[in-house]
């Protein structure tokens, strides 16, 4: 949504088609079947500023992507439970969303910037900062699978092949 906004702002701003793709911060910084990725901004009202607008910008980023890697995994275990589980099994179901969220919180805590760039504001010196971070759709996979074999109800239930079916359909829809 950021992205589009942006876009919607460098066309607005631009008036060329040719110049937005120039002048779109970090292009590459976009999801696909296999990677979450997610555009950050920042505004920095002046130099002193812009370190903590950098920061900002991969903050926000990193809260976008939690929320858009928690709605994927909802959705993959909503799927699956629909699809696999005999009967309406909520505590299967419950315990598999309290150890996706504990999964997707550990591994956003490090998730690194893969791109940085700055653009000049307005006229009145602002800089924008953005920020994109990512996180492979693999990587989520396997700490959910790692926690539900850690625990022996769900390991019983599991079958980590049909999961991973449902994940990589929901994966494929985020391009």
């Amino acid at each position: 949504m950021v992205v589009a906004a942006m876009l919607a702002l460098v066309v607005t701003s631009c008036g060329s088609t040719k110049s937005t793709v120039k002048n779109m911060p970090c292009p590459e910084c976009k999801a696909t079947a296999q990677v979450f990725r997610y555009l950050g901004q920042h505004v920095a009202a002046g130099d002193r500023q812009i370190q903590q607008a950098r920061s900002m910008a991969a903050q926000s980023a990193r809260e976008e992507l939690a929320t858009m890697v928690s709605a994927t995994v909802q959705r993959v275990i909503d799927n699956y439970s629909n699809e696999y589980i005999q009967g309406d099994d909520a505590d299967f179901k419950q315990r598999i969303e309290g150890l996706s969220r504990t999964v997707v919180k550990q591994l956003l805590v490090g998730t690194p910037v893969t791109c940085e760039q700055q653009m000049a504001g307005s006229k009145d010196g602002t800089t924008i900062c953005y920020a994109c971070v990512e996180l492979t759709g693999q990587s989520v996979l396997d700490g959910i699978a790692n926690k539900i074999n850690n625990d022996e109800k769900l390991r019983t239930d599991f079958e980590y092949e049909k999961f991973k079916k449902v994940f990589n359909e929901e994966m494929g829809k985020l391009e």
